[in-house]
Order: structure tokens, then C-alpha cells, then sequence
């Protein structure tokens, strides 16, 4: 199974939806997870998310855009009743674990519906000054906060915390349900030997560290291989999604790991936080 765990709806070109789906069907996408965002990024909103997941309910999975400082957790109930699986934050108005959105955290676990964090910088819009924009809200040590707070919610990061890589990594070594995906400009600049320094935590050092009955706390990893809560994920026009997966599938050929974890990655562990 490949499943695309975000991407967008692009607006900067005609009749970008049908491309889109040819595009899936040449490349056996199976599903795609499609995150609505702000016009003034040039995305769909969440009208146009539901009407393409609607059209085409076999490929499309909707994730709503939530609005952090502006939408309430009232929000999440209104796209869950839509048929939205999940929602997507970015552009937050204070750091993400701030506890005035507590209350959209919580509605999204107790629906069992992921969230889809921005992590890192953000783009760049003409309209930055009026929206406030700063990427320092986005850093992925505020989602190990969250994961403790709530740890019914699952919790997706996208871009592994560009350009805080090291916050990344250690909140998905700490937190069960964080995962991230690779998206944006990572994988072509980093190759096999960043991943092996950041998600260090394989094979015999996990092991090493549980025997110690003074460090049990490391078993907070579960024991599973890191990749195993890495997902795949474009965040790229239609026309550059085949790129993306050609990168990832270099960098875990060049990671050496076998076919059952890359099947994780490109979509067996996205279908268990979607239930599918």
C-alpha cells in the first residue's frame, strides 16, 4: 500500500485536482491524505478539500485546516461531521503547545482523528506581517509536550522539524504516538549518514540500553526501529511527486533496511493511524 500522508491542492494551476488523480494512478498512490490551507498560501480551503474528497472518496482522505488562535475547538466537530479523517495546523498565533489550544487537542483524540503539524520554518507570503508569522511556534519540541499531554492523540510532524532536527528526533524516540514525515528539502540535501545520526536508537544500542534494569525508561521506544514512525509524504505539485518518491527510496536503499520496513514508511503504518 503507498499512501501520500500530505499533500496539498495546489490553486496556481487549472484543473490541478484531475492531474492529481491521473498522476496517483500512474504511480499506484493509493491513497492521499489532502490538507486544506489559507488562500494566502495558495491552497484550497476546506469547502474545496470536501469536495474532492467527496468526488473522488477512493483516493482522496481530508484532513481540515484548523486555524490556531483563530478556530475553536468547535472547529474540529464541524469537519469530523464533514468526513474530514484528520486535520492540519500550521501558522500558529502562539507556540503550538500552548494550552489555550488544549481544547482542539483534545477534541481531535477524543474523535481519534490525527493532526498534522507544520514543523520548522514556514514559507514565505506577502501577507506574513498582517498574520503574524513566526516560525519559532513551530518547533518540534513543542509536539513532545503535547504527545505527554495527550497521549490518545496522534500526532504528526511534517518535515522532521526542518531545520531542528535534533528536537525532532527526540520527540519521536520519547512520545508512542509522534510520527514524522520527510517532506520538503531534507532528503536532497541528507543522505544516509544524517538519518543514522539522528534516529540513532537500532538494533543492538536499544537493546544495550534495556538490559540495564536502571534504564528501563529507554523502553519508552518501544522498541521499534525508528522508520517505523517515519512516514511518506510529499508536500509537492503533482508533477514532482514521482521525484520524492525516487528520494526516499534512495535514501532507505542506501539505509539498508529491509522490505517490511519500507513498507511502513511508504504507507502500512499512515493506514494504521488512519484505521484504514
Amino acid at each position: 500500500m503507498l499512501i501520500d500522508c500530505h499533500h496539498h491542492y495546489f490553486l496556481n494551476e487549472k484543473n490541478y485536482l484531475e492531474k492529481l488523480v491521473k498522476e496517483c494512478e500512474r504511480l499506484k498512490i493509493d491513497k492521499l491524505c489532502l490538507a486544506a490551507g489559507g488562500e494566502e498560501m495558495g491552497l484550497a480551503d476546506n469547502k474545496m478539500i470536501k469536495k474532492a474528497f467527496s468526488k473522488y472518496s477512493d483516493l482522496f482522505i481530508g484532513f481540515g485546516y484548523v486555524r490556531l488562535g483563530i478556530n475553536g475547538a468547535g472547529t474540529v466537530d464541524e469537519l469530523y461531521s464533514q468526513g474530514f479523517k484528520g486535520i492540519k495546523v500550521t501558522r500558529p498565533k502562539y507556540n503550538y503547545d500552548d494550552k489555550r489550544f488544549y481544547p482542539i487537542y483534545a477534541r481531535a483524540a477524543a474523535l481519534n482523528i490525527p493532526i498534522l503539524f507544520h514543523t520548522g520554518t514556514v514559507m514565505r507570503t506577502k501577507v506574513d506581517e498582517f498574520f503574524d508569522i513566526s516560525s519559532n511556534r513551530m518547533r518540534p519540541i513543542y509536539l513532545d509536550t503535547i504527545a505527554r499531554a495527550f497521549p490518545k492523540l496522534r500526532i504528526i510532524g511534517a518535515h522532521l522539524g526542518n531545520p531542528w532536527y535534533d528536537e525532532a528526533s527526540m520527540t519521536l524516540f520519547w512520545n508512542s504516538n509522534v510520527y514524522f514525515d520527510l517532506s520538503g528539502s531534507t532528503l536532497k540535501r541528507k543522505g544516509a549518514d544524517f538519518f543514522r545520526e539522528k534516529l540513532w536508537w537500532v538494533g543492538d544500542t536499544l537493546k544495550k540500553l534495556a538490559q540495564d534494569p536502571d534504564k528501563t525508561w529507554y523502553n519508552e521506544a518501544f522498541n521499534r526501529h525508528p522508520f517505523e514512525k517515519i512516514l511518506f509524504g510529499t508536500d509537492v505539485p503533482y508533477y514532482e511527486i514521482k521525484q520524492v518518491i525516487d528520494e526516499h527510496e534512495k535514501v532507505l536503499q542506501d539505509l539498508g533496511l529491509p522490505n517490511n520496513l519500507k513498507r511502513k514508511v511508504f504507507g502500512e503504518t499512515m493506514a494504521g493511524i488512519l484505521n484504514l
